[in-house]
This record gives structure tokens, sequence and C-alpha cells, in this order.
């Protein structure tokens, strides 16, 4: 494997791990008393129960992305199909999320 830059290093290690993992945690945390956040540009919506399983969906997308993008794909930890794999499947709970989110309100 190529050497990679410093900062490279960094970002594969902030981004691609750190940054998803405490998103996940963070998620699962509030998940588990039954709640999920969506931020907005004016406002926070708090979702509750049945409807925070379907938001907290977006957020392990996102996470999903995230680590795909910066670490999978920089490391090359897996070959082009394993990548576009768990792009689509974050991309798809990204959407499902974004979409409970706005029928859900």
């Amino acid at each position: 494997m190529e050497s990679m830059p410093r900062y490279k290093k960094i970002e594969v290690a902030v981004l691609g791990v750190l940054v998803p993992l405490a998103l996940i945690g963070y998620t699962a945390t509030l998940l588990s008393q039954g709640k999920a956040f969506f931020w907005g540009r004016s406002e926070t919506i708090t979702y509750q129960s049945g409807a925070a399983y379907f938001v907290s969906l977006l957020w392990f997308g996102v996470s999903g992305l995230m680590f795909s993008q910066f670490l999978l794909r920089s490391k090359h930890l897996v070959g082009p199909r394993g990548y576009k794999l768990v792009m689509a499947l974050s991309v798809a709970l990204v959407f499902v999320g974004l979409a409970s989110a706005v029928v859900l309100v």
C-alpha cells in the first residue's frame, strides 16, 4: 500500500472512524430512549417512539457514507463492488430517513 501523507491519515482517522462512531453512538443512545432529532435551519425537531426509529435511519446512513467515503475508499479495504454496496445502502438509509422526517412531521 502506498504511503499516505500525514493530513490524509488524520482525515481518515477523524472523518472515517471517529465522527461516524460518535454519530452512531449518539444516535443509538437517543434511540434507546425512544428519541431522534432532526436539525433544521431554524429549529430542531424531536421525534418520539416509532417515528424516532425511522428518522434515526438518516443518521445511520450519514455515518455509513462518511465511513465508506473516508475509510473504505482511502484505504482500499474492500473492492469496488463492496464499496458501491456500502454506499448504495447508506444512500438508501439517508433517503428513507429524510423522507420519514418530512412525512412524520
